[in-house]
Formats: structure tokens, C-alpha cells, sequence
């Protein structure tokens, strides 16, 4: 090896300390993008390569009824590379030990596997044959949530008719990776389904021989995603199409793209912090080291060493560091983004699941690693490249310690003779102890940054569901009714309170732009439903024209007082323009909501009750839901508790996995920032360390010059990490919102604290560390050292 390259190894091993806790800060930027982006590029894969195995479809339709004669009509629009037309069939499925209604969805296919788009992945069995109608294919997810196997016997309500199914096969298809039932916000696996029947069972069953009520279509590659919805609605229309609408607007889709778009924003906001503070240490690092080997350059330099060749090999340094974080990082990254891709195949469905990290990646976390250190290690490296041999080989001119501000307000404040040499020291070094400051302060703004997430989302819990949702059961039918439904629920024991409610489809429009949504409505005198804010705000809905949530809104880019086209889905096909009367910024979904009458008016149909709210006493909620189980009218029953208690779980799982990894990361930095920083102080002031215990400080007094400018720099920390904090929190709940969920800013002063204790006890113990050297100082190596 070269004389400087077994230099390099020897400054690597007599500073391990401080270059190991600048790899581990790099090391917790470079896991945390391998982890991100890992997850992300493994889901986005299998995803895709599900979709293209399967065939999932790119454009969907609903309709009322059409004939089967309607798909080649379909077929031959340009554009459209393969139409399939199938039926689709709410049902209410009898578990006799369970007072719970249990929804299922019904999904026709092709008894003879003549079905291409939207295919089915059986996991176990076998599809369903024709003769044989109750044979049915359960989702996979279902089936474990319900201890079901292959054989299972299920009563189920269809078409107001009970028939027996039969589990044949247990499978998964494209077009249900996350499955959730209509008015849900997340799946209940135990109280809802979906199934696969033979196509002449359902077709019997719910009386649509030879006729289909939902479309599938693939297009050509460049084909118009929006010429070919426009011309399937012209075909659809008069079998009540309730429009054509592409992969984005498609639910299970939707919710998966929404997770991908949250590990991307992650990718953009959490590794630049540590790349920031970890250049920032390789900085002092570097400076400090070039300080102390002045004399070595200059000897170096004399015997002919190139400054090209000084400045590489000082670059080494900062570049070997990086290799280390590099290393660790990547092994961090792969471990936490498998942990990861576990919990996502809980929530979505894939018959397979590739979990692959990259050379991509891990080269691109790599050079992240690499350019850090390169450009903290570019103001130390240009100093010891500028050094001539004269100068270098002089001594280096001592601190000038000035009477300035600090010494005055140091004796106005009656500081000790310890207090006036933390204050010079500080005020020595302004530059080095402000990035001191910037680091432990960016590790508290990012614990607190995290940590808030769990508050923003029991926010957003208590507005959903304490405040804009005040029943206690939702019962949804079978089609729209009329008001002798809630005269009729009225009528079980333990309902305190019934009032009607009802979802439009429909599509709204303002100049070029045009979005797919419900239109809500509630009874006037509603106690049950309310439109809360973001800010806690209760808003009524308007007695003419709509309201449209903020997320909407923006979307059609209107204000109050515009006029919107609304052209309702199906039934009447009702299109009228209505005004914007006010905009309510929602935390959940993009919604529409008008008046009980203005909905009336839109449908035409004399049926005002979608589905009910309902209030029960929560003694005899079993006899409750054992009568609306017993009604042929009722489909479904959401009950607010079992939903609230399935979002929670979801919070624990996805958000506490989250914040114990980033509360690790988080606290590297606060080490990597202190340890540094007190390695720093003890080298420079061992010599009067060694002094003070000479003259006959007691070692304690001696710990407290170090370990009370760290204290002091910390502590100053407090405040600023409050502040980032606060603003990167801000940053990171505008981006982790999306379409389907906002979380609001509302956190708590716990979590404030929380943050700080944690950065606390993280420096506290790393400067304990550092002092024990203090305790077993060599006083005589020091001084001789020094002179």
C-alpha cells in the first residue's frame, strides 16, 4: 500500500468513533431511501405484472340491464381491444351463530374459462361448473377472516331469494386487491366478500338471462382513454349506464395508488434531513482533522506529495465513511422494506408478492451517500490543498479570546469561572456550534414530524366518526325505498332515532374539466350526519344548489357562486346545471352534498332512503342486529365501532411500525450530532481539561466544561426543533394526503414532548460516554502531548 493510503487507514481507526457515528446517520438516510423506494418499486412491480398476467381491465361500466348483444357493439369502437360483459350482485350471506349481516359481492364468470379480462387466481380448488349453481369461488382474505375452508356451506340472500352456496375454490382477481364495501373507508374482511359464481347460476338468479349489468374493456396501445368512455356511455345510455370511467377512478386501484404515492413523497422528505446533517458533521470532521495535521501536510507536501494527491487523500476519508454507511444502510434498508411489504399484503391482495430491492436503488442510495460526504468533505479538503509547506509546518496561531458581549453578560449573570469558559467556547466557535444546534434541533423536528402522524390521524378519527358521523349503525338496502322503511326500522326495540339518507352518482363538470362523485343528502333536521372541516367546523347543507368539498373543488377549479354541470349516472340520466353555494374542506374522500329536496328533484324516482342512520341503545344491540338481519329489504349494516376499532388496527400496524423506525433514525442523528460534537471539544480542550485537575478541579468540575456546553447547546436546540418540527410536519401531511384521505395538523403537546425527551435522553447518553474519558484523563501524556 501507499505511504497515504496506510495514513487514511490509521486516521480511520484513531477517529472510528466519530466516522462510525457520521456512517450511521448516512447509513439511516441511505436505509431509509433503500427502504422507501425498495417497497415502492416492489409493490409498483407486482402490481403491474399482476395486472398484465391477469389482464386487468382498463376502462369499467355499470348499467341497469343490457342485453349480451351490447358487448360487440363495445368491442368494435376503435380503440378498444377487448370488451367482456358480466353481472355483478350484492348479497346478504347467513351466518347463523352471527347477528352481523355479512355482505358479498357476486361475480359472474364464464363457467368454461372463457373470461380474459379481470382473471381469476384460484389459490386452491376449482371454479365453478355449470350444472351446479351454488357453486361459488371465495376471496381468500374472506375465507381466513371467517374460518372458512373449501366445502363451506353458506345460506345467502340473492335477489330477495335465499340459495345455498358451496366454496369450490378460494382465489383472487385484479380488480379486487383491496376490497371494501360501498360506504366503507376500509375492509372488513370478517363482514364482507367477494365471491365467484358460474355465469348461468347468477344469470338465473337474479333474473338477467342473456343480459349483463357491468362492462370491462382493454384498449389498443395509444388508444383515448376518454373517446372511448365517451363512446361507451352514447351506447350505454339507454340501458341506464351509469358512465364509463378509467383505472384511476377505480376503487381497489385508487387505494393502491394512493399507498405508492405515500412512499414516494416519503422518499422526498425524510432522506434529505439526514443527508444534511450528515455532511454537516463531515464538515467539522474534516476541518478538525486538517486543523490537527497541519504540520503532517506541510512534511508530506515537502517530500513532494502533489496538493491533488492531499486533497484525494483526505476525499478518501469522507468517501470510506460513506462506503461503511453505504454498506449498513443497504442491509438496514433491504431488512425494513421487507418488514414493510409484509404489512402491506395484509391490506392488499396479490397472489404473489416480488419483494426485490434493486441494483438500481442501492447504487442511487449509494451516490447519495458518496456526494454527501464529497461535499462536506469539500471545505476541509480545499484548506489542506491551499496549505503551503511553510505555513503548514508553523504552529498554528492560538484562539484569540476577545471581552465581548458574552463576557460581559456572563458577569452581569454571575456566571463561575466553569460558566465563562462554556460561554468563550461557544462564542469562539459560533459557526460550529450552530451547526451543533442545527443537527440535534433537525432530529427533534424529525421525531416530531413522525410522532404527530398518530395525532393527525385520532384527529381525523374523532371528526369522521365522532363528529360528522353520530350514529351508531348504517343500514344500507337492496335498492332506494320509500319512507315506510324507517317507520318500519323505527318499529324494533332499541332504535332511538332513524333518519334517511341518500348517494347520487354523479358526473360533475365545469368547463374542460369533469369528475366522477356522489352527490350526498341528509334529513333537514338531522342529529345523525354533519359536514365537519378540517378546522372542527360544522356546515349545513345548502336548501338549493351544492356543496362540494375542497378537494373537489380544486379539482373542477371552481369557487361559490360557479355553476356546475351535473349529469346524473343512471336512472333519469337527470343533467342540470346547479350553483356552487359553499366548499367544506373534508378530511375524507371528494364529495358532493345538496339538500334532501334538491336530491329528490335529480332522482325522480319517489324513493328518498338510500340507506338509514341509525341511534340504538347499546344494551340490546344484539336484538337489534338480529331483526334488521331478519329484514329482506336490508343488504348491509355498517356499525361505526367495528369500523372505528378496524382503522385503529390499521394505525397500529402501518403508522407504529413507521414512527419506531423513524424514532431509531431520529435518534441516530441526535448521536451522530453529539458524539461528534463532544469528541470534538475533548480533543481540543484536553490540554486544559488536564490543567484544571493539575490546579485541583474536581473531576466532576472537570465534566462539566465539556458536558455542560453540550447541555447548553442542546438545550438551545429545544426551541428550533419545535419550529422545524413544525413546519416539516406541515410539509409531510400536505404530501401524505391524496384524494382519498387528508390528514389534518393537529398535534398534540405530547408529542412535542416526547420528541424532546427522546433527542434528550439520546444525547445525554452519548455525552456520558464521551466524559468517561474525561474521568480517566492522563494528565501527564496530555500536557507533554502539548508541548
Amino acid at each position: 500500500m501507499r505511504a497515504l493510503d496506510l495514513k487514511l487507514l490509521r486516521d480511520l481507526w484513531h477517529l472510528r468513533g466519530q466516522a462510525f457515528a457520521i456512517a450511521i446517520v448516512l447509513a439511516a438516510a441511505t436505509a431509509t431511501f433503500v427502504m422507501s423506494l425498495g417497497v415502492h418499486h416492489s409493490l409498483t412491480e407486482t402490481r403491474d405484472a399482476y395486472y398484465a398476467r391477469n389482464h386487468f381491465a382498463d376502462v369499467f361500466a355499470g348499467m341497469t340491464r343490457a342485453p349480451r348483444s351490447v358487448v360487440p357493439r363495445i368491442a368494435a369502437i376503435r380503440g378498444v381491444r377487448r370488451a367482456e360483459g358480466s353481472i355483478q350482485q350484492y348479497a346478504t350471506l347467513d351466518f347463523p351463530v352471527r347477528s352481523v349481516p355479512v355482505r358479498a359481492l357476486l361475480n359472474s364468470v364464464d363457467e368454461l374459462g372463457r373470461s380474459h379480462l379481470n382473471q381469476l387466481t384460484l389459490r386452491r380448488g376449482r371454479l365453478p361448473q355449470l350444472g351446479n349453481p351454488g357453486e361459488v369461488v371465495a376471496d381468500e382474505a374472506f375465507v381466513k377472516a371467517n374460518n372458512l375452508s373449501i366445502g363451506s356451506r353458506i345460506d345467502a340472500l340473492i335477489y330477495g331469494r335465499k340459495q345455498p352456496l358451496r366454496i369450490v375454490g378460494i382465489g383472487l382477481a385484479p380488480n379486487f386487491i383491496y376490497a371494501i364495501a360501498p360506504g366503507e373507508i376500509i375492509p372488513d374482511d370478517s363482514r364482507f366478500g367477494v365471491f365467484w359464481i358460474g355465469q348461468k347460476a347468477l344469470e338465473g338468479a337474479t333474473d338477467r338471462t342473456e343480459a349483463i349489468n357491468t362492462l370491462s374493456l382493454s384498449l389498443e396501445r395509444g388508444a383515448s382513454e376518454v373517446d372511448v368512455i365517451r363512446a361507451v356511455d352514447t351506447i350505454l345510455a339507454p340501458y341506464g349506464g351509469t358512465g364509463a370511467y378509467g383505472r384511476k377512478d377505480q376503487i381497489s386501484h385508487a387505494f393502491l395508488d394512493n399507498e405508492l404515492m405515500q412512499l414516494n413523497a416519503m422518499t422526498r422528505v425524510i432522506p434529505p434531513v439526514f443527508l444534511l446533517v450528515a455532511m454537516f458533521l463531515v464538515y467539522i470532521v474534516m476541518g478538525r482533522m486538517i486543523r490537527t495535521e497541519r504540520t503532517q501536510i506541510g512534511l508530506i507536501k515537502a517530500f513532494g506529495y502533489t496538493d491533488w494527491a492531499i486533497g484525494l487523500h483526505y476525499l478518501k476519508f469522507a468517501l470510506a465513511i460513506a462506503l461503511l454507511a453505504a454498506l449498513m444502510g443497504s442491509v438496514a434498508g433491504i431488512w425494513m422494506g421487507g418488514s414493510m411489504t409484509r404489512l402491506y399484503a395484509q391490506y392488499y391482495r396479490f397472489p404473489f408478492l416480488y419483494y426485490r430491492i434493486s441494483p438500481q436503488v442501492i447504487l442511487g442510495a449509494a451516490s447519495l451517500s458518496f456526494l454527501t460526504a464529497a461535499l462536506g468533505a469539500l471545505g476541509g479538503t480545499r484548506s489542506a490543498v491551499r496549505l503551503t509547506p511553510a505555513v503548514a509546518m508553523a504552529p498554528p496561531p492560538p484562539p484569540i479570546y476577545r471581552s465581548g458581549i458574552v463576557e460581559r453578560l456572563g458577569r452581569s449573570a454571575g456566571f463561575s469561572a466553569i460558566g465563562h469558559m462554556i460561554a468563550r467556547h461557544i462564542a469562539r466557535w459560533p459557526g460550529r456550534s450552530a451547526i451543533t444546534v442545527l443537527g440535534v434541533a433537525l432530529s427533534g423536528g424529525l421525531l416530531f414530524a413522525t410522532t404527530q402522524f398518530v395525532d393527525s390521524s385520532h384527529s381525523m378519527l374523532d371528526t369522521f366518526f365522532f363528529r360528522a358521523q353520530r350514529q351508531d349503525l348504517t343500514v344500507s338496502f337492496t335498492e332506494p325505498r320509500n319512507e315506510d322503511v324507517l317507520f318500519a326500522l323505527a318499529q324494533i326495540p332499541g332504535v332511538l332515532r332513524v333518519e334517511p339518507t341518500r348517494a347520487l352518482p354523479v358526473k360533475l363538470s365545469y368547463g374542460h374539466r369533469v369528475e366522477r362523485t356522489a352527490i350526498e343528502s341528509a334529513s333537514p333536521n338531522s342529529q345523525l350526519s354533519f359536514r365537519i372541516d378540517r378546522s372542527g367546523n360544522a356546515f349545513d347543507l345548502p336548501p338549493a344548489g351544492v356543496m362540494l368539498s375542497r378537494q373537489l373543488a380544486d379539482k373542477l377549479a371552481v369557487h361559490p357562486g360557479d355553476r356546475v354541470q351535473l349529469e346524473m349516472l343512471g336512472g333519469r340520466r337527470t343533467n342540470v346545471a346547479l350553483p356552487v353555494v359553499s366548499i367544506v374542506d373534508e378530511l375524507i374522500g371528494e364529495r358532493a352534498y345538496a339538500s334532501a329536496a334538491t336530491i329528490e328533484d335529480l332522482a325522480r324516482d319517489g324513493s328518498p332512503v338510500g340507506s338509514a342512520l341509525v341511534r340504538i341503545d347499546p344494551s340490546v344491540r344484539g336484538r337489534v342486529l338480529a331483526k334488521l338481519k331478519e329484514m329482506p329489504a336490508v343488504l348491509g349494516v355498517t356499525e361505526k365501532t367495528a369500523a372505528l376499532d378496524k382503522f385503529r388496527e390499521m394505525i397500529d400496524d402501518n403508522m407504529l411500525t413507521m414512527i419506531t423506525f423513524y424514532i431509531a433514525f431520529a435518534s441516530a442523528i441526535a448521536v451522530g450530532v453529539v458524539y461528534n460534537s463532544a469528541r470534538i471539544l475533548y480533543s481540543e480542550r484536553a490540554h486544559e481539561l488536564a490543567t484544571m485537575r493539575v490546579l485541583g478541579y474536581f473531576r466532576s468540575e472537570v465534566g462539566l466544561v465539556l458536558l455542560g456546553e453540550l447541555a447548553l447547546l442542546v438545550i438551545v436546540s429545544v426551541p428550533f426543533s419545535c419550529l422545524i418540527g413544525y413546519g416539516m410536519a406541515q410539509l409531510m401531511t400536505a404530501m401524505f394526503s391524496s384524494d382519498l384521505f387528508r390528514l389534518p395538523f393537529a398535534p398534540s403537546r405530547a408529542s412535542y414532548g416526547w420528541a424532546i425527551v427522546i433527542v434528550l435522553l439520546a444525547a445525554m447518553g452519548t455525552a456520558m460516554t464521551v466524559a468517561r474519558r474525561v474521568q480517566t484523563l492522563d494528565m501527564v501524556r496530555v500536557l507533554k502531548a502539548r508541548d
